[in-house]
This record gives C-alpha cells, sequence and structure tokens, in this order.
C-alpha cells in the first residue's frame, strides 16, 4: 500500500536525521581518535592527550612518562657487574675534578692506597670501628684552651707515626669542624701533602666501607714542622693586613652573630649553609658563583668566626684562592671590632 504525500516527507525527516546522527557520532570517534593520537606521530608519548578508547592505559604511561622526567638519568641496574657499576661510579665522583685545587678534596670510593688516613674523632668513637689502617689523632689534642698549640700538635702527630712528607688523608665527623680544623693545622705547620675525605665518616658508610675496630701498629716519629705565618692572622698582624687594599674579610658564623659583632663593617657574612650541604661540599660552579662574585682571585681573603673559619678556609683553598685565618675571638677586642650591642 503507498503512502501519502506526508508519509513520504515524514520519512524522509526521519532519515535526515539518522544521516545526522550518524555523521555526528563518526566526527566524535575522529576527534577522540585524534586527541588520543595527538603527539604520538613521533612515537613520543603525548602527556595532555587521552587515550579515551584506553584510559587505564594511558594513565600507567603518564605516571612512568612523568617518573621519567623527574629522574632522567636511568638507576643503575642491581645486576650490573661491578666492574661497569665502580666505572659508572667513577664518573660521577671523578667531578672532584672539577675544583681548581682537586689533590685536597677525596671522594669515599676514590681513597688512595698511598695515603696515611688519620681519623681525628674521639678515642671511643675511633675504637667503635673506623676506617681499616687509619690511625687515630684527636683533633682536640693539638689545641689548647681551644686554639692551635704548635708544640702539642708535633707531639700529637708524632705519637701517631706521622712525618712531614706522609701523604695524609684526614676524616671526622660531619657535625664538627675537627678534620677542617686538623687541614688548616696542618697547612700552618708546613704539611704540604694533605687531603679531606668529603662528607667524613658519614661518606665512607655511604659509599659501604666496611669499618673496623683494629688499631694498626705504630712507631712513635719525632715529627719536625715547619711554620708558614701568612696563614694565621695574629694581634700583631692584624692591623698590617686590614691596611692592605686587596684584602676581603669573610665572616664565617652564623647571619645573627655577624649582626651583633664583625671585623669591620667592611667583612662579609658567609656561613656555611651556601657552602655545604648534608652530603659534603658544594659543586664546584656554585663555590664558583659564590667567590667570584665576592673576592678578588689575586686577593687574600681574612677568615675569621672559628670553628665555623675552618671549614670556611679549607672551601676557598679547595677554589685556588688565597686565605688566612683568624682564630679565636680576640678580635673583639680590637680597635676594629664593630658591635651593635649596646
Amino acid at each position: 500500500m503507498g503512502l501519502g504525500v506526508s508519509g513520504q516527507k515524514q520519512q524522509r525527516e526521519i532519515a535526515g536525521t539518522a544521516f545526522f546522527i550518524s555523521l555526528l557520532a563518526a566526527t566524535s570517534l575522529i576527534i577522540l581518535f585524534g586527541t588520543a593520537l595527538a603527539g604520538t606521530e613521533t612515537g613520543e608519548f603525548c602527556p595532555d592527550c587521552p587515550d579515551w578508547t584506553n584510559l587505564d592505559g594511558w594513565y600507567a604511561q603518564k605516571e612512568s612518562y612523568e617518573n621519567s622526567m623527574l629522574s632522567p638519568s636511568p638507576p643503575v641496574e642491581q645486576n650490573m657487574p661491578n666492574s661497569q657499576a665502580q666505572a659508572e661510579s667513577n664518573t660521577i665522583e671523578d667531578k672532584s675534578a672539577d675544583y681548581p685545587v682537586a689533590s685536597i678534596l677525596t671522594r669515599a670510593n676514590l681513597i688512595e692506597n698511598d695515603r696515611i688516613v688519620l681519623d681525628v674523632r674521639s678515642a671511643q668513637k675511633y675504637q667503635e670501628g673506623h676506617i681499616p689502617g687509619a690511625r687515630n689523632l684527636y683533633w682536640k689534642d693539638l689545641q689548647k684552651d681551644g686554639v692551635l698549640d704548635p708544640i702539642l700538635a708535633q707531639e700529637a702527630l708524632g705519637r701517631a707515626g706521622i712525618i712531614a712528607s706522609d701523604r695524609l688523608l684526614i676524616y671526622g665527623d660531619s657535625s664538627d669542624h675537627g678534620a677542617p680544623f686538623v687541614f688548616w693545622a696542618l697547612s700552618y705547620l708546613g704539611h704540604e701533602d694533605i687531603s679531606l675525605l668529603d662528607g667524613g665518616i658519614d661518606a665512607a658508610l655511604n659509599a659501604g666501607l666496611d669499618l673496623s675496630a683494629n688499631a694498626p701498629s705504630i712507631t712513635p716519629t719525632n715529627y719536625t714542622s715547619h711554620v708558614v705565618p701568612g696563614l694565621l692572622v695574629t694581634p700583631e698582624s692584624l692591623d698590617d693586613m686590614l691596611g692592605l687594599s686587596d684584602i676581603s674579610i669573610l665572616d664565617a658564623r652564623d647571619f645573627s652573630e655577624y649582626g651583633k659583632n664583625r671585623i669591620t663593617n667592611e667583612a662579609m657574612p658567609l656561613s656555611l649553609d651556601r657552602i655545604y650541604k648534608d652530603s659534603g661540599i658544594k659543586d664546584a660552579s656554585i663555590l664558583e658563583d659564590l667567590f667570584g662574585s665576592r673576592l678578588d682571585e689575586s686577593g687574600t681573603a681574612v677568615v675569621y668566626g672559628t670553628p665555623e673559619a675552618y671549614s670556611l678556609f679549607f672551601s676557598l683553598r679547595l677554589m685556588g684562592y688565597n686565605a688566612t685565618l683568624l682564630e679565636g675571638d680576640w678580635w673583639k677586642e680590637t680597635r676594629w671590632a664593630v658591635s651593635n650591642v649596646k
């Protein structure tokens, strides 16, 4: 039976509507697939292009991608041969060569066998565990009333069996300034071949070194020093030092202490948190920016504010700067002291 005019019109409207719906659905699929594939023409994952056909899989890929961005260098495989792992580790640690005077800094996995290792912690801590073969030289045994005593220092070095030509590696606790103090003290006494273990005993443990409780057999010596006067500022030399045009004055104390009093208004605060991190000294590039904006490479830096000044002195020497150290707080009684405390 045929349709009337109105029936044929209604059928055409239904067919047109169905065609429009089909076209809209096809367009939506193109958009969805196009979004999912956007940015993937080169085979790279697109973190902003959801795959609506497999959202769970896309979210997993996105998480993996974001993690790789946070850690761009893949970790060393656990089953990597020891030689290869050590080679990669050495490559990382060899960044110490970036320091201008790299020989005075040693990484825990690069300890040289021909160096005599000195543990400058207390006898009790030394006996609890030390780097195998290390000798004990407690840093406070080199002092009297909190400052270096050259006579006591020579006696302590002799008891440790040290002679002036020995190649030394010094380490201590990262929580005190014992090792940097011994580095400066030995430098002042004229000992030439000294290196500091970056990060101290903690770095040795983190590097996987097994500690020992056995003390090596030591033959005492008669240590002879050759003092380098220019590495210590004395009350007699302070006036002359501050009268020089190429002198910079660095205060190693906390900024609050610097605010209370300082050596002239020319002194610059430089606290250790800008130089050291938990794992050791900061990278050479950071130190170069820090020191380069403050110091004249051809001049001399007068460092004060012990015990922090010992560590600041070491960092300056590591970066190739001339530095001398004022030990103690006697400067507060000189005419050069500026005080904000009434």
